[in-house]
């Protein structure tokens, strides 16, 4: 029989290549892929692992973690199984009656929450314990300051800023306090020797953040003054410009930079501050607050820093 001769109904070998190609087309997109996928994924890992590196990485991406799953527990509130979980993640997590925060160990139990609830609480934990070495830049910070302000600085922003740095510390202080005491390594005798005899941390985690609400209004001080200033300089150099003196190039683009960043700062603030008067209340705290809007407002200000900072990981 000769080579040439096929069955009857069978392909030709020229019709068999044909399809054979295409299967081995087939073949080599699904590895194409999953080579991709894989690329992608080492890709976003290196970036994270960039990202961790560079300072206020760890806090910028736990703090954006953090409350993208705060927004995610309360999700769960719609499904009636739920609700009664996010309840009580949501009592443990807001201010008590008497304005008294839980102990960190209690934050979240098992069983009582479902899983995101669950893993919110235990990164938040994880944030209050890197907040343990926040004084050291707030030190570092204080001494800036004390060292005097240089000439051509503002006096009133000076002011602000020192005013500002010893909120912070005040508030840093007293939530390192309560939050040792809490796990056992402040005594209760400390904690009743600054809480006027009362031996439970609530009155102190209550002044902490009374002193963060005062840090956090801070910084509408000091918008209201850079914008005063801003729009002296601003008038000045208009009225340079109708005597037909030179002004500098490029300023409308600088005055495009700086209205940027005023008004993410402006953002930043106003979405802290909520969160901020919510805890410093003893009544209670800002009627209709719930772990959705404390997720939506830690988002919005942590918002700008995080994608800088994985903006630059794309950078070598």
């Amino acid at each position: 029989m000769s080579d040439n001769a096929v069955e009857p109904g069978a392909p030709s070998a020229k019709e068999a290549d044909k399809k054979s190609d295409k299967v081995t087309k087939k073949e080599v997109e699904v590895p194409r892929n999953v080579v991709s996928a894989a690329k992608q994924i080492d890709h976003t890992i290196l970036r994270l692992n960039k990202l961790l590196a560079n300072p206020g990485g760890l806090s910028a991406l736990l703090s954006t973690f953090n409350y993208t799953l705060y927004i995610a527990a309360y999700l769960q509130t719609t499904s009636p199984s739920l609700s009664n979980y996010a309840r009580r993640l949501l009592a443990l997590v807001k201010s008590q009656p008497l304005g008294e925060k839980p102990p960190t160990k209690i934050l979240v139990s098992d069983g009582v929450v479902p899983p995101i609830a669950a893993l919110a609480g235990l990164i938040s934990r994880a944030r209050t314990t890197l907040r343990l070495l926040g004084l050291f830049p707030l030190y570092a910070w204080l001494r800036t300051l004390l060292a005097g302000r240089k000439s051509s600085a503002d006096p009133v922003l000076h002011r602000i800023a020192l005013l500002q740095c010893l909120s912070y510390i005040t508030y840093q202080a007293l939530e390192n306090i309560s939050v040792l005491a809490d796990n056992g390594i402040v005594s209760k005798k400390a904690i009743a020797l600054i809480n006027r005899g009362d031996s439970t941390t609530a009155r102190v985690y209550l002044w902490a953040y009374r002193a963060w609400l005062g840090g956090v209004s801070c910084d509408f001080l000091r918008l209201a003054r850079e914008a005063q200033l801003e729009s002296r300089r601003r008038a000045a150099r208009e009225h340079m410009r109708e005597d037909g003196r030179a002004v500098a190039e490029y300023q409308d683009e600088e005055d495009a930079r700086v209205d940027k960043k005023w008004w993410t700062d402006l953002m930043i603030t106003s979405a802290w501050f909520p969160m901020a008067l919510h805890f410093s209340s003893s009544t209670g705290g800002l009627p209709g607050w719930n772990l959705g809007w404390m997720g939506l407002c830690g988002l919005v200000a942590g918002s700008s820093r995080a994608s800088t900072l994985w903006a630059a990981t794309l950078h070598p």
